[in-house]
Order: structure tokens, then C-alpha cells, then sequence
């Protein structure tokens, strides 16, 4: 669905993205990851059309968008990270705006715009210079899709929501997959939701690792740092897990980090060992987030 060709985009004399080859399919979702600067955001913005190319070529389902722009662009749906200045203009004329430039009918206009506000959970007459940093990203991520693009490329598209606002997101992206879209995030916190198929990480303007969302992917050799929270016996659970982990140290009456090799020692079977020594196990998981201690790794 996505093909990227030696990709360069210019920001004055600085390539932002330095010739970026990558293939994302079609129901798959890709997490663009990596520090800041690293050139994820210009990316994105560069598969939906919203930055010029400066060399190579991003084919968007089998449409240049070095031969054929303007079509390439209507194949995509775009969510930056946050909303433009629109004085005085309300919620449902900025989704009308996009939707008739998109090349919907009044009648596929009024669907798309009363689904579009259900996301932003809004009611259309709202000005967008009042409404709250939540609503604008959800206004953006309904306005992303309104055309039901082929492509749905998302900038930072977590930032400024709370919980059940990033679950309604995670939901759209999973809604996306299913319908075969393909879908594109730039990530700023490195946090990869399980939504997301597959991650790239990008360093310096170029991607450096990339493959299915998983840790033994990037580098099934390597150790990753991982927290377990017990109630009242930490000790006993870092004694259970000494002979099984790397390293395995005590923070609290509560905590133990350990460093864990998930091909070697998978999280289940540690966690299962923790229960049958009569352990109770408040809760476990990579601390960092796997996908953070990646882009931690290669600063």
C-alpha cells in the first residue's frame, strides 16, 4: 500500500529525512519512532502529501507522489500533531471544508461529518478556537478518515488526550487495520500501543531498525529491563528470579528490575514461576516501554 523510494525531505539546508526506503502493507499499522528531531514527524507528513519530497518517491496504493500528487494526496488522511489556526470557524464547517475538497456528495458529506463529530465528540456548532486540546485531536483523527482513505498517516496523534480518549484512538487505528487501511503514526514518546502491527525506528533522519511490533524482532540477543511489582515480598521474588534472569535487582519491599532476554526467559514463564511459589504478582511489564528503551539504546 505504501512503498518509500531513498525518501529526502529538506528542512532549508538540513535533511530531515534522509533517504528513507520502507514498505508498509496494506492492514498493517506502522509506529514511527525515535528522539527528537529524528525526522518521524516529516515523514508521516511527507506519505500524506503535506510536505513537498526533495529526492526519492513515495508510491501511496500504486500512486506517485512525485508523478501524480494531487491523486496520491486524496489517498491519504492526514492528522497533525495539532490544529492550525482556524478563527472563527466551527467544527462542522472545518470538516465540510475537507470533505467537499475531498470530493464527497452532500449526502456522503453529511454521513462523514456526523461520524467525524462523533469522534471529536462534538456537535458541529463549536468554534475551533474554544474547544479543549482533546477535542481538537480527536477532531483531526475524524477529519484523517472522513473520506475513508486508503492510507492514514497520524502525527503524535496521542498527545493531549486521556485515557478513554487514547482508547477511542487505539480503536480507530485497530477499526483501520481491519478495514485494510494502512496506517502510519509518528510516536513522540516512544510508548508503542499494541494497535500498531509494526515499528520503525529513525535516527538522524534515516530509519535504522524496523519490523513487527515485538522486542525479540530488533534483537533477539539483547537483554531489556523488566519490572515486577509483588505485594510485600520482593525479596522472594527476586531470589526466584536470580537463577533465571541476567540481573535481577531489589528497589523496594515491592519492585525488582530485572534485565531479561524474552527469547531466553519469556515474561510468562517468569511470571508463572513467581505464582507457583506463592507470589502475588501485582503487576509486570518492560520499564521502560520496550519500544522507549530501543530509541534509549541508540542515543
Amino acid at each position: 500500500m505504501i512503498h518509500i523510494e531513498r525518501a529526502v525531505i529538506r528542512a532549508g539546508d538540513v535533511a530531515a529525512v534522509a533517504g528513507v526506503t520502507l514498505d508498509a502493507a496494506a492492514g498493517e499499522s506502522w509506529a514511527i519512532i525515535g528522539a527528537g528531531g529524528c525526522g518521524k514527524g516529516a515523514l508521516v507528513a511527507a506519505i500524506a502529501g503535506a510536505v513537498p519530497l526533495s529526492g526519492g518517491d513515495i508510491v501511496v496504493a500504486g500512486i506517485s507522489h512525485r508523478r501524480q500528487p494531487a491523486a496520491a494526496c486524496q489517498m491519504c488522511g492526514y492528522a497533525p500533531a495539532g490544529l492550525e489556526s482556524w478563527p472563527a470557524i466551527r467544527a462542522a464547517e472545518f470538516l465540510d471544508l475537507f470533505g467537499m475538497a475531498a470530493g464527497l456528495a452532500p449526502d456522503q458529506l453529511a454521513l462523514a461529518r456526523s461520524r467525524a463529530l462523533e469522534v471529536a465528540g462534538l456537535h458541529g456548532p463549536e468554534r475551533l478556537d474554544t474547544i479543549s486540546e482533546g477535542a481538537s485531536k480527536r477532531l483531526l483523527l475524524g477529519r484523517a478518515v472522513l473520506h475513508d482513505p486508503a492510507v492514514v498517516a497520524l502525527d503524535d496523534p496521542f498527545r493531549g488526550l486521556d485515557p478513554a480518549e487514547r482508547s477511542l484512538c487505539e480503536r480507530l487505528i485497530e477499526a483501520a487495520m481491519m478495514a485494510d487501511r494502512t496506517v502510519v503514526a509518528a510516536i513522540d514518546d516512544g510508548v508503542v500501543p499494541s494497535c500498531f502491527s509494526h515499528v520503525a525506528l529513525m535516527d538522524s533522519g534515516r530509519i535504522v531498525a524496523h519490523g513487527p511490533a515485538h522486542p525479540a524482532t530488533f534483537d533477539p540477543t539483547r537483554t531489556w529491563w523488566w519490572r515486577v511489582t509483588v505485594r510485600n515480598n520482593a525479596a522472594g521474588a527476586r531470589e526466584c528470579l536470580a537463577d533465571r534472569v541476567p540481573v535481577a535487582h531489589l528497589i523496594d519491599e515491592q519492585t525488582v528490575d530485572c534485565r531479561i532476554a524474552p527469547a531466553l526467559s519469556p515474561p510468562a514463564t517468569l511470571l508463572t514461576a513467581l505464582i507457583r511459589a506463592g507470589i502475588a504478582v501485582e503487576s509486570a511489564g518492560f520499564y521502560p516501554f520496550w519500544s522507549v528503551q530501543l530509541i534509549l539504546k541508540g542515543r
